[in-house]
């Protein structure tokens, strides 16, 4: 069985895939687009959601996700295939505090 297209449900042939990407989804070459403004796009230009790992979604350079002022730093650990946190810190990145 052919692998489904992440966009369009369809399969997937070896000469109209892209991919897979980092999180092993595959695009047709036509469905590879910026989910906001439809450009076509490449494996060195697209870009992922890096706020909120559960978005599965590609986009240009202008359209990728940026974190808001008050939004948690993302850890490198949870980066790939783990849920984001919400705003908890491993006790050994917090800073010390005064005594």
């Amino acid at each position: 069985m052919k692998e489904p297209c992440f966009r369009c449900k369809r399969p997937t042939y070896f000469n109209d895939k892209m991919g897979p990407l980092k999180d092993g989804s595959l695009f047709h070459k036509g469905c590879f687009k910026c989910w906001i403004c439809g450009t076509r796009l490449t494996l060195k230009t697209y870009h992922n959601n890096r706020n909120d790992t559960q978005d599965l979604e590609v986009y240009c350079a202008g359209h990728v996700p940026t974190p808001g002022p008050h939004d948690p730093i993302p850890h490198r650990s949870n980066l790939l295939f783990s849920p984001k946190t919400k705003g908890e810190y491993p006790h050994n990145l917090m800073r010390p505090g005064n005594p």
